[in-house]
């Protein structure tokens, strides 16, 4: 008997064991299993951030003309030059190459790109060269080519997003113009048609699901301006428009915080980007040269048709004038950094606040035809070289 209850014993120890045992390899399976799970949260969390050194690397562009570092950086012989920033780095575009370069003005790639009117536009991350007024496009990163794309009709310029959504601008013997949106792998997602409007700007909104249009149309012999949201997730009508009985030419947009700044060239105009109200508009007395926004500021450059002098405006959000000033500059284009603006004017760089008055003077020895602001330094574009200047 007691040999029988140390038989059910050992049984039930052995059962107890092996109940154990299962239940551990089954905590450990599912420690796994959530860690797993964890790991794929992380992933999809940072994805842009882990894949970015990654994306384009079967397309890595190596290739350099010069190993020199330092300024003033030597410009190649080209017909014409298009210099912008990008990032903290900037580009240089010429006729037959494209060049990428770091702020010790080194050269960080440079492409001979094949294409016969070569413009492009970029943000932070990005360059999208294109051929204007012929049909090839491509999408560029600090280091690679991330794609090429082309289109049937011509292209008449590009935008992108904040990131790397394009959008593609072509006309058409069919149609005044057709809008066609591309994600960053170059995969089309959107297309929109305008069949007597002349589209003027494209804009995207900050999370890139909705486009905002600037046109240009005749209607019974009078000329308007019209501006239009579009949500890219399906192919519905305009979820808002804005229209403007007036001969005014849209120039340049502008979409912060709520709001669509549409900078015409004699007048500003503020939208809410809800629903497309106006929320304050400028009108200028005379034309405007050149316009430039930050989060903050919109800076405004227009010849006064009364007295020809160049007024420098200065508004905020709503598009009330916070200051004014006159200014000469000797280049067209006005930067917004913040809170502070600056124009290159008379052999001097100037920085104003909000309230034009000048925070940054600083004396150039050489004739420039362009600038840009990258940080604390300003690089200047002159006729056969690139310089650098901090302030």
């Amino acid at each position: 008997m007691a040999a029988g209850n140390e038989r059910n014993n050992q049984t039930s120890d052995l059962v107890e064991y092996r109940k154990k045992r299962k239940q551990k390899r089954m905590l450990t399976r599912l420690i796994i299993v959530l860690l797993i799970f964890t790991v794929i949260l992380i992933i999809a969390a940072n994805f842009t951030s882990i894949i970015e050194p990654l994306r384009g690397f079967a397309s890595r562009i190596d290739t350099k003309t010069s190993d020199e570092v330092g300024f003033p950086i030597k410009l190649p012989g080209s017909a014409s030059y298009s210099f912008d920033s990008f990032g903290d780095s900037f580009l240089l575009l010429t006729d037959t190459y494209l060049y990428t370069f770091g702020m010790n003005g080194g050269q960080n790639y440079a492409l001979r790109h094949g294409y016969s009117n070569p413009t492009q536009c970029s943000n932070s991350k990005r360059i999208l060269l294109y051929d204007k007024d012929y049909n090839n496009f491509s999408l560029y990163s600090k280091t690679s080519l991330i794609y090429s794309g082309n289109v049937e009709e011509k292209i008449v310029f590009t935008s992108l997003s904040n990131n790397d959504t394009a959008a593609i601008v072509t006309n058409s013997d069919r149609y005044s113009n057709i809008i066609y949106i591309y994600n960053g792998r170059g995969e089309w997602r959107y297309t929109r048609k305008f069949i007597d409007e002349n589209v003027m700007n494209v804009k995207f909104s900050s999370e890139e699901r909705y486009i905002y249009v600037s046109t240009i149309g005749v209607e019974n012999g009078e000329i308007y301006s019209a501006i239009y949201k579009y949500d890219i997730t399906n192919e519905s009508d305009a979820i808002w428009s804005y229209r403007m009985n007036s001969f005014s030419i849209p120039l340049d947009m502008h979409v912060q915080g709520g709001r669509v700044h549409i900078i015409f060239d004699n007048l500003a105009v503020s939208l809410s980007e809800t629903d497309g109200t106006a929320v304050g508009e400028m009108a200028f007395p005379g034309t405007v040269l050149c316009c430039d926004f930050s989060d903050s500021l919109v800076a405004v450059v227009y010849t006064d048709s009364s007295t020809n002098r160049k007024m420098l405006s200065i508004l905020n959000s709503e598009m009330e004038v916070i200051s004014s000033k006159s200014v000469n500059p000797n280049i067209d284009r006005i930067i917004v950094d913040g809170n502070s603006v600056y124009l290159v004017e008379s052999g001097m760089l100037y920085g104003y606040d909000s309230q034009s008055e000048a925070i940054v003077e600083k004396q150039l020895f050489d004739d420039y035809v362009s600038f840009i602001k990258i940080g604390s330094s300003v690089l200047l574009l002159g006729y056969n070289s690139v310089d650098i200047e901090t302030i």
